[in-house]
């Protein structure tokens, strides 16, 4: 018996063939269980690439600094506009602070189902 007979063998390494090993057949038939008796359980386990709500906030605070600080301070400094270049330095210090926790409680509330 060589080493790669031994290995095609074991339950857990991919087949050589392209097929799916045992523990995945095994994983797909409980998945696939799993969605017929609960479809939200199933699409909420199976889909991992959607955004979770850690990567909302942090998107949307990024978004935020952007529009009510980096642009407004951009423009004061171009405009030498004092008003822009405060709105600017405000929204740049605060944004990243208070808008992911605002995101959050608002996803706590709306509780989407992903």
């Amino acid at each position: 018996m060589h080493p790669s007979d031994e290995d095609d063998q074991r339950p857990d390494s991919p087949r050589a063939d392209g097929g799916r090993a045992p523990v995945d057949r095994r994983f797909a038939a409980l998945v696939g269980a799993l969605r017929t008796g609960d479809p939200r359980f199933a699409r909420r386990v199976s889909e991992p690439h959607r955004l979770r709500s850690g990567q909302i906030m942090t998107l949307l605070g990024f978004v935020a600094t952007v529009l009510l600080g980096l642009i407004p301070l951009t423009l004061g400094i171009h405009l030498q506009a004092a008003v822009l270049l405060t709105l600017g330095a405000i929204g740049t210090a605060f944004s990243p602070v208070l808008v992911p926790p605002v995101v959050g409680v608002v996803l706590a509330r709306v509780r989407p189902l992903w």
